[in-house]
C-alpha cells in the first residue's frame, strides 16, 4: 500500500536524523501520522481488498492474531514496523508497552483510560503487587492520535466502542528498556502475561479439571497444593478455582452458599502460607468477574447509545467522569436525564431464552429505584433523598433503595462514596 509505504519511508528518514534514539521515536511516529492524515486518505476496506488480492505481504509480525481480530502488518523496516488492527469488540486489559510508537484511530471510536501503579512488593520480576490507581479517561474519535511510550510511564486501556474500530500502529521493535510488558488486574495484581511456565500451567489445568469433573477429592489435593505453592502460583489457582466455585447463578438463586464456602475454604489455607498478600487477591477476582459480567451482557444489546453505557460502566470508576463523556458524546442533551433513559429501556430489554428479568439482569427495579439512582447519579448522597423521596407518589425505604443500587456489580464503582 503506496500510502504506508510513503509514511515509513518518512518515519525512517526522520528517525535515522535523530540517531535512532528509541525516546524520540513516539514524537516522530505521531508527527508523521499527523502530516499523513490518514482517515482521509485511506479506506479500512481497501486494506482488506489489499490483502485479498495481492501476491505478497511484507512480513506478518503476529501471524496467529494474539493482538487484533486480525492484524495485519503494513510495512516493515529495519527498526520499526506499521500495523492495521481491526476489533470486533472492545478490550478491557490494561496493559503497559515493551516498544515506542504511536497509534491512530482509522476508524471508530474508543474509550482511552489511562493508570498509574505504586508498586509494593515485588514477588518476582514477572509478578507484583502494588495499587492500580485511575489516571484519566477521554473519548478518541476518528483521526485522533496518542504516543505510546515503553514501560510504567504509559499504564493504559483501549476499550473501542464501534464494531468494527480500526487502529494504525507505528511502533519500534521490543525494547531492551522495558523488556516486560505487563499486564494489570484491578486493583492490585501486575503480571507478565507471556510468561510461560510448564509447572504454573499444568497445575492450573488440573484445578480446573478437579473441580469441573467434580471430582470428590478435589479440595483436598487443591488444598495441599495451595500449602506449597509460592504466591504467584497460588494467584492462579484461586483464580481458577473463584471461576468455578464463586458466583454460580444457582446457588444464588436458592440462597445458599455452597461452594462460595468452599473457595472461602481455600482462600484461607492461602491465607495460613501467604499471610496479608492473601488479602489482595479476592477483589481482584471480584473485579475480574464484574468487567467480564458486564462484557458479557453488552455482547446481547445491539443499541449503539446501550453498548456506550455499558462500556463506560466497565472503564470509567467514577460518576462525575461518566457524566463528563455522556455529555461530550452528546452535548445538548442532559446526561444525567440520558443514561436514566438508558437504565430505563434496558431494564425493560429482555435476553431470548434466558430466566434473567432483563439483560441487565436486575430484578425489581421500580420508580423508587430510578428516582433514587437519579439522585446518587447527581452527586446526592442517600442520606440527604428521604425528603425527596417522601413528597413523591411513592414510599419506599430509601437508604435501602440506595444501598441496593450501589451494591449491583454494574453500578458499584461509580457510586462508591
Amino acid at each position: 500500500m503506496q500510502a504506508f509505504a510513503e509514511l515509513g519511508a518518512l518515519i525512517e528518514r526522520c528517525w535515522g536524523s535523530q540517531d535512532y534514539q528509541e525516546k524520540s521515536f513516539p514524537g516522530i511516529a505521531s508527527q508523521a501520522l499527523a502530516e499523513f492524515n490518514l482517515p482521509e486518505r485511506t479506506d479500512p476496506w481497501e486494506i482488506i481488498r489489499w490483502v485479498h488480492t495481492t501476491p505478497n505481504l511484507p512480513e506478518q509480525m503476529d501471524l496467529n492474531a494474539v493482538f487484533g481480530d486480525p492484524p495485519i502488518t503494513l510495512y516493515v523496516g529495519s527498526r520499526f514496523y506499521i500495523d492495521a488492527y481491526y476489533w470486533l469488540d472492545g478490550t478491557t486489559s490494561i496493559h503497559q508497552h515493551c516498544f515506542y510508537g504511536a497509534f491512530q484511530l482509522l476508524l471508530g471510536n474508543s474509550v482511552h483510560s489511562t493508570y498509574r501503579f505504586e508498586n509494593q512488593q515485588e514477588i518476582n520480576a514477572r509478578f507484583l503487587v502494588g495499587d492500580l490507581l485511575f489516571d484519566r479517561v477521554s473519548l478518541l474519535s476518528e483521526g485522533d492520535i496518542r504516543e505510546i511510550v515503553a514501560g510504567q510511564e504509559l499504564i493504559h486501556s483501549l476499550f473501542h466502542l464501534d464494531r468494527p474500530s480500526v487502529t494504525i500502529t507505528v511502533r519500534t521493535y521490543k525494547t531492551l528498556n522495558a523488556p516486560i510488558q505487563y499486564r494489570y488486574r484491578k486493583p492490585f495484581i501486575a503480571y507478565d502475561p507471556f510468561f510461560k511456565d510448564q509447572l504454573l500451567a499444568k497445575q492450573t489445568q488440573t484445578v480446573g479439571l478437579l473441580l469441573s469433573m467434580k471430582h470428590p477429592d478435589a479440595d483436598a489435593l487443591i488444598d495441599a497444593l495451595l500449602e506449597s505453592a509460592d504466591f504467584q502460583t497460588t494467584y492462579f489457582i484461586l483464580e481458577k478455582a473463584f471461576e468455578f466455585l464463586c458466583h454460580r447463578p444457582l446457588e444464588s438463586l436458592l440462597g445458599v452458599s455452597k461452594s462460595t464456602d468452599r473457595f472461602q475454604a481455600l482462600l484461607d489455607r492461602a491465607r495460613a502460607r501467604q499471610g496479608e498478600l492473601a488479602d489482595r487477591l479476592l477483589p481482584v477476582f471480584e473485579e475480574t468477574w464484574r468487567q467480564n459480567d458486564i462484557v458479557r451482557r453488552r455482547d446481547q444489546i445491539q443499541d449503539a447509545n446501550h453498548r456506550f453505557f455499558l462500556a463506560l460502566l466497565l472503564n470509567v470508576p467514577d460518576r462525575s467522569n461518566v457524566l463528563r463523556l455522556v455529555k461530550e458524546r452528546f452535548p445538548e442533551q442532559d446526561p444525567v436525564e440520558l443514561i436514566v433513559g438508558w437504565l430505563k429501556e434496558l431494564c425493560a430489554t429482555k435476553t431470548f431464552g434466558s430466566r434473567e428479568p432483563n439483560v441487565l439482569g436486575i430484578g425489581n427495579f421500580e420508580e423508587s429505584h430510578f428516582f433514587v439512582f437519579k439522585e446518587l447519579l447527581l452527586g446526592r448522597r442517600a442520606e440527604n433523598i428521604g425528603a425527596d423521596l417522601a413528597t413523591a407518589d411513592f414510599t419506599a425505604p430509601f437508604q435501602d433503595v440506595a444501598n441496593q443500587i450501589k451494591s449491583l456489580s454494574l453500578f458499584k464503582s461509580i457510586f462508591a462514596f
